[in-house]
């Protein structure tokens, strides 16, 4: 039996699957087929009708593809045959639009017009074959020609077209729209006028990108969108008699003005005319159904705004169709990229269905004498006959004989083990891919023999980047992140291919001291160097692999002879006898220089200086500088040594503590020098913007002396300009220089801020998550830029954490948090970094997020 679908009988509030629902209906295929391989189609290529004026009426289905290719079919049963293809015809272009019409003056016969880049071509189909009874299988009466009747040439590369009886016409007359907006009109086989939609010469509007173009019979308008998010109306009076609008580059005449616009502010998809609200009360009245990229939008006659609905989906097409023949409203079906369509009766939504493809074409056609089929095309050509409905069940329900008791423990059992499945799942996360990037590398201990940096020194690190997949991996791209103030030749390597499953390839990565006077004159931050690597796979999954690697201590300078610098001193106890330092520093002490058993003194790049101490018999060693952040790298590299050294040697783990009261003088002495440099430099960017300013006001004053005909005296204007100028250089140099001092203020908060992490640390015992966490709030990223600095950002994290994880009282917890702007002075980061590490010296933890109880009265 035939399954009634039930597009005819959507309209009157019935059932409503909705698209939140995931669309409870699924559009059912009656008949589909594939438009040849490799083809592309849009929402133009498919047209619906009595294409071969045959008098029984039956629709045909006509799609034309972007290769130049048009088929003509007429399902006649379920399932796709053969014969149903009645036409397929290669055309010497692509198919940009099809359109069904009556184009030709000698008859009323039904015409395909086909819309090509440079012409327009109309032409018949017509059966070559003999009369054929209902029922006989006659393969010869199912052939048929395309017959060219007539073609327009076209001087301009088209877009689209539109037709209608304009002006009044009893017949089709056709509107082609240009890629530049040339509109060129046809009175079927003669050509009218063409018009300009504007004129840049002549007119504040120009013309950018081509839109939407239809044809509104009721007051003989065209109706179309620009690149402004806006939808026009052009009556056809007004085309024919603006004439100056016959050339683009026009300025005479009479100018094309639209009667009306409205601003949508979305792109449009589609445009259609229908009579789509029941709002309308006279008969005779049309609506504009406006399709955004989010929104519905039903306009009037005269561009007022009737009916606006917010869409859940993005759509593809529109397509306005009569439920009955005898009604004069119109029901609305939309196309969706989610693969589904929805269908719109006044301003609700009545039915949603999913189909096979997200549709770019839709039609309403009459097939085997059944009406409401929904004639769908994708943009690869998968075109179907569909469907609403359901399907009768192929196999009814049958009753068991008898019911089989359920087990209770069994169901039990099988929950407890699905949960355990569960967990285990939730606990291993997402399994890394078998299949992945692998890096490898080889850091010398010393320096290059061939030295080509800044000074004679640099040091070429081997990178291997092998794949253990089966496939090749294309265009990979190595990051590496250098400290300073090292520099890398090119921190960005791009690699076009890597071969799957073969040698590793090696790329050479040659580090050495930056070239930069201001760089190299700072203290090295850190000697880690990290490198990431980001690729697709051959599935075109993105993965990254990153590897890190500590250079050379050489690099960074080199061991002197011990020197006293006790200015600013640091002493860590450990658990173990001490090891001797030319062990620990072999790579160092290697070279030139001279050390002995117990102190050892390194020298920078910038020529600041260090000293180790060790004491054998209390187990401590002591780091001492001229300069606070010089303690921190030579302390960081003897933790770093120590722990290698010892989880070698096996045995008693090593325990590091740190016993002295934090350095927070020397360190907030950094922290003032840090922002008085930022304070400095907003100082003399005024001051240089204020200079710009009036240098700019002179030059214009000296402008309109110039210009004038008969100018006034300078009155020294010159002599002011020159002045201004000499200023404007002069305060430039003082922005360079304090621009300088600030990178060289932001390197020691750096180096400080690394060392009280440090030493915070070994003194409050801290376990490595809380560092890391700790690391967060009081960051040794420091990033100077004039909206918002290292100073406001610490003080905003330093007040979250006492008001959260060491807040001590209710109170404390529901404080306002202070706006995030520059602060006068740094006394309040002072205070709110001594009240944090003190609140971690009595316990504190930093994972703990509740917030204390109100006490009760």
């Amino acid at each position: 039996k035939a399954t009634v679908s039930v597009l005819n009988c959507v309209g009157g509030g019935g059932a409503c699957a909705w698209p939140e629902m995931g669309s409870l209906f699924k559009a059912r295929d009656w008949w589909s087929t594939r438009c040849g391989e490799n083809e592309e189609f849009d929402k133009n290529c498919m047209v619906v009708g009595n294409l071969d004026n045959d008098q029984s009426g039956g629709d045909k289905i006509a799609v034309g593809s972007l290769q130049g290719v048009i088929r003509v079919y007429q399902p006649r049963q379920k399932g796709y045959k053969a014969d149903d293809l009645l036409l397929e015809q290669e055309l010497d272009g692509p198919c940009m639009q099809l359109a069904l019409g009556k184009f030709m003056s000698t008859n009323n016969n039904n015409c395909l017009a086909v819309l090509q880049p440079k012409k327009l071509v109309v032409c018949t189909l017509q059966k070559s074959g003999g009369p054929r009874a209902e029922g006989q299988n006659d393969p010869l009466g199912r052939q048929y020609t395309l017959t060219r009747q007539y073609e327009q040439l076209l001087d301009r590369v088209a877009y689209n077209f539109v037709h209608g009886p304009f002006g009044g016409a009893v017949k089709d007359n056709i509107c082609v729209q240009t890629l530049d907006g040339q509109l060129n009109f046809f009175e079927q086989e003669k050509f009218y006028f063409t018009r300009f939609l504007s004129n840049p010469g002549g007119s504040e509007r120009s013309f950018m990108i081509p839109g939407n173009l239809c044809y509104l019979p009721t007051i003989d308008a065209f109706v179309t969108n620009s690149s402004t998010f806006e939808v026009e109306c052009y009556k056809y009076s007004t085309f024919v008699s603006s004439s100056g609008s016959e050339q683009k580059e026009s300025t005479e005449g009479r100018k094309l003005r639209p009667d009306w616009s409205v601003n949508i502010g979305e792109d449009i998809v589609d445009i259609r005319i229908a009579r789509f609200s029941r709002a309308n009360v006279p008969v005779i009245s049309s609506d504009i159904v406006v399709l955004a990229d989010r929104t519905l939008f039903i306009l009037k006659e005269n561009g007022e705004i009737r009916l606006q609905k917010r869409l859940e989906y993005f759509p593809t097409c529109v397509l306005p169709y009569v439920k009955r023949k005898e009604d004069q409203t119109h029901n609305l079906l939309v196309g969706t990229h989610a693969a589904s369509m929805m269908i719109y009766n006044d301003h609700k939504l009545v039915w949603s269905a999913k189909t096979n493809v997200p549709p770019v074409a839709l039609g309403v056609v009459t097939l085997a004498k059944l009406d409401g089929f929904i004639a769908l095309i994708s943009e690869d050509g998968s075109l179907s006959c569909n469907y609403l409905g359901t399907d009768p069940a192929s196999q009814p329900t049958q009753l068991m004989d008898s019911v089989r008791e359920l087990n209770y423990e069994d169901m039990d059992e099988e929950h407890k083990h699905l949960q355990q499945l569960i967990r285990q799942a939730v606990t291993a996360g997402k399994a890394e891919p078998e299949e992945q990037l692998h890096l490898a590398y080889e850091c010398p201990s010393q320096l290059d023999s061939n030295n080509i940096g800044e000074g004679g020194k640099c040091c070429t690190v081997r990178l291997y980047v092998g794949y253990s997949g089966k496939d090749d991996v294309e265009n990979l791209v190595v990051t590496v992140n250098v400290p300073q103030p090292f520099e890398l030749a090119q921190t960005s390597i791009t690699v076009d291919r890597i071969e799957g499953g073969a040698n590793p390839q090696m790329i050479p990565l040659t580090f050495m001291l930056s070239a930069d006077p201001v760089l190299a004159s700072l203290t090295p931050t850190s000697l880690q160097a990290e490198v990431m690597c980001c690729y697709s796979t051959p599935n075109g999954e993105p993965l990254t692999a990153r590897c890190s690697f500590f250079l050379p201590m050489s690099l960074a300078g080199s061991v002197i002879p011990p020197v006293k610098n006790p200015n600013f001193k640091i002493t860590l106890e450990t658990n173990l006898a001490p090891p001797p330092l030319q062990l620990l520093f072999d790579d160092v002490t290697a070279g030139p220089g001279e050390t002995s058993m117990n102190a050892l003194s390194f020298q920078y790049t910038n020529s600041t200086d260090v000293t180790v101490l060790v004491s054998k018999n209390a187990n401590r060693y002591r780091v001492q500088a001229s300069h606070f952040e010089s303690l921190w790298l030579l302390t960081a590299e003897l933790v770093r040594r120590l722990k290698i050294y010892y989880s070698s040697q096996g045995g008693e783990a090593l325990k590091i503590k740190y016993f002295d009261a934090l350095p927070f003088p020397n360190y907030y002495q950094v922290i003032d020098a840090h922002f008085a440099a930022r304070m400095e430099l907003a100082e003399v960017h005024q001051k240089l913007s204020e200079k710009a300013h009036q240098f700019r006001s002179i030059q214009k004053r000296l402008l309109v002396r110039f210009k004038d005909r008969n100018p006034s005296p300078l009155h020294n204007l010159d002599v002011l300009f020159e002045e201004t100028y000499r200023e404007l250089l002069s305060v430039s140099e003082v922005v360079d220089q304090k621009q300088q001092q600030l990178t060289r203020a932001s390197n020691q908060l750096v180096c400080a801020t690394h060392l009280i992490l440090l030493l915070t640390q070994y003194r409050f015992e801290m376990k490595k998550d809380d560092i890391k966490i700790f690391m967060h709030y009081l960051t040794p990223i420091v990033v100077d830029s004039q909206s918002q600095g290292w100073e406001e950002c610490t003080d905003a994290a330093m007040t979250h954490l006492l008001r959260n994880a060491l807040a001590k009282t209710y109170k404390e917890a529901m404080s306002m948090p202070q706006p995030l702007q520059l602060p006068p002075d740094t006394a309040k980061l002072k205070k709110h970094i001594s009240l944090v590490c003190d609140r971690l010296s009595k316990g504190g933890s930093l994972k703990n997020d509740k917030v204390p109880p109100p006490k009760d009265k």
